[in-house]
């Protein structure tokens, strides 16, 4: 199959690292290339990294990069303008490589007036800021809420991570059903691995998420004042990039570290952005726990991660946290708004020995047993492949006018 990727987040060229999106669409078009299908991943980018547009090289994929829109144009016309030029650039693309189908995010709206004209169209649903703002109470940019609207309501079928998602997705789209499934997040369990060599560091706590507020790093820094007041080997390693500090800002890591008691804050680490496959490993292998008390996923890699590695992992009740976690079974489950009941967790874990070592293994199982990138790559290609089976077989006029 030829698969088109609409990503604006994909790492390549000389942009500035990915967050999670764009590593998630990394791991997937790298698996899907070594399966043999073809990927081009075209995105609107600014100038610092635009006008990258890459041949296909062996089995990789081919990445285009279009040129945001001149600053001179207001926002709200710029936004149109430019998922204007990105249709039009898959018409073009359609007509000289034809797409067998086509995946956006729901995040930012790319397409609001579908695809190319009988191509199928699957939406992932990342978790757009329409469902992030109204599960966080967050007011939002309804421009935004529009063109994420628009792009869902478009799209001809869609893949969910997680129950949770889909069914909210459905909710604030103002449908009640739409074809799609549920494909979970994998992560790649033969390289995140429990370690033969690397031994438990006592007391190591470890956060792997981008450093902001909704990862729920405010909660966990205030439980450090209570872990650390029980437990004197207890320390804490943040690992991500500082998403909140702004040029001229206020350091949004001081901050951060001002909330933490002063005889506490030397054994609390920032170590910024790591390598996924060295540092960030390293540090998991050696964890006494790992905890992610975020306020709401669309799914979350970063607990899986740990999961597959053998570490007891906390996670969030909020959201999707049942669907990846079983409750004091393969990990913990906390209140993310709760320092209290973050700390709780923590201190049962670091307390008890035996109880680590279960929730370790229980958690690898699981992922072993679910979330296993082994098995991932060919439900999404089952899945692509239905999509454009039931395009094929039916070209209902509906689906093919709103795409023309």
């Amino acid at each position: 199959m030829h698969i088109g990727l609409i990503s604006n987040d994909f790492l390549a060229g000389n942009c500035e690292r990915s967050g999670g999106i764009g590593t998630f669409n990394h791991d997937l078009v790298e698996g899907l290339a070594t399966s043999g299908h073809e990927v081009t991943v075209v995105g609107v980018y600014g100038k610092h990294c635009a006008n990258f547009d890459s041949p296909k090289l062996g089995s990789g994929p081919r990445v285009v990069r279009l040129k945001t829109s001149s600053v001179w144009l207001r926002y709200r016309a710029g936004a149109w303008f430019d998922r204007w030029r990105l249709r039009r650039w898959l018409a073009h693309e359609q007509v000289r490589r034809p797409f067998d189908i086509i995946e956006v995010s729901d995040y930012a709206g790319w397409l609001p007036w579908g695809g190319p004209k009988g191509v199928p169209v699957t939406c992932r649903l990342h978790g757009s800021s329409l469902f992030f703002d109204r599960e966080l109470a967050r007011a939002g940019d309804e421009l935004e809420h529009n063109l994420e609207r628009r792009t869902l309501k478009m799209a001809d079928f869609w893949i969910g991570p997680s129950r949770y998602v889909f069914s909210k997705t459905l909710s604030l789209s103002n449908v009640t059903q739409h074809a799609g499934t549920v494909i979970h997040n994998a992560v790649a369990a033969e390289v995140f691995s429990p370690s033969r060599t690397d031994e438990t560091e006592p007391g190591l706590i470890v956060f792997v998420n981008s450093v902001n507020p909704k990862k729920g790093i405010e909660q966990l820094l205030d439980a450090m004042n209570l872990v650390c007041q029980s437990h004197p080997e207890a320390h804490l390693a943040v690992i991500g990039q500082d998403a909140r500090t702004k040029p001229g800002g206020r350091n949004y890591l001081n901050a951060l570290l001002e909330r933490v008691r002063p005889e506490f804050r030397g054994r609390v680490t920032f170590l910024g952005w790591l390598d996924r496959e060295v540092g960030i490993l390293h540090h998991l292998r050696r964890a006494n726990v790992c905890c992610y008390p975020s306020h709401m996923e669309s799914f979350g890699i970063a607990p899986i991660e740990a999961m597959a590695v053998g570490r007891p992992t906390i996670f969030s009740k909020t959201g999707p946290g049942p669907e990846v976690i079983e409750d004091g079974v393969s990990g913990l489950l906390c209140n993310p708004l709760d320092s209290g009941d973050i700390a709780q967790k923590i201190r049962l874990i670091l307390d008890d020995a035996e109880l680590a070592a279960r929730l370790g293994a229980e958690g690898r199982r699981r992922v072993l047993a679910l979330f296993n990138k082994r098995d991932w790559i060919r439900r999404n290609v089952e899945f692509y492949e239905s999509c454009v089976a039931s395009m094929h077989a039916t070209r209902k006029p509906d689906a093919i006018r709103r795409n023309s």
